[in-house]
């Protein structure tokens, strides 16, 4: 556990951006989260609009476009954006702050993999709401978490970077709250220690 800090997300873009090219050299071929990926593609119908928040340079995006559907992919820092710009074209990319994205358009699913848990407590809460306005009824939720409630830090290619998670009863709460059902909380596989949570917007 390092000091408590919680970094506006201007300074976790700007992280990024100082690792931006090491990651996309280290993660392009990694299977990291693709089973889920594709659990989730098999919940989708034809064509769905899927929201993608923290898309990094395009990993997931890639499988996504691949598989037919539209991706609207936002990520905070601008380096990976513009990487992203070449890795996956087809996708409406957008530079900015997943906790200030609004959007007139809802979407078939929201995609948050390793980007939620960069948000402090107290802005992990609302985020929850903004996702239920940006799902459709019946729309899907997979997003990642860590495993143990509390605040963390940790080295990635020489930057630090800052993470928090809530419990997992807590989880539970604010989706339930947010019309969002549950429909599997399941470790991630080892030695990732992330909590995957997937859950379906109410239908009313």
């Amino acid at each position: 556990m390092g000091r408590m800090h919680y970094p506006a997300p201007l300074e976790t873009g700007e992280a990024y951006d100082k690792i931006a090219d090491w990651f996309m050299a280290g993660m392009s071929a990694s299977p990291c989260g693709m089973p889920f990926l594709e659990e989730l593609a098999g919940k989708l119908p034809e064509h769905a609009h899927v929201l993608e928040l923290g898309c990094g340079f395009g990993r997931m995006t890639r499988v996504l476009l691949d598989r037919g559907f539209q991706v609207t992919a936002l990520d905070v820092s601008e380096k990976m954006i513009r990487l992203a710009r070449d890795y996956v074209p087809e996708a409406v990319l957008v530079h900015g702050d997943a906790s200030e994205f609004c959007s007139a358009e809802t979407y078939d699913a929201v995609l948050a993999w390793d980007s939620l848990f960069h948000l402090p407590p107290e802005r992990q809460r609302p985020m929850m709401e903004r996702i239920s306005a940006l799902l459709k009824p019946g729309g899907i939720l997979l997003m990642t978490s860590g495993m143990k409630e509390g605040y963390a830090s940790g080295l990635m290619n020489g930057v630090m970077f800052h993470y928090s998670t809530l419990s997992q009863g807590e989880y539970r709460r604010i989706l339930e709250r947010n019309h969002l059902v549950i429909l599997k909380m399941i470790q991630d596989q080892p030695p990732e220690e992330h909590l995957v949570t997937f859950a379906r917007k109410r239908l009313f």
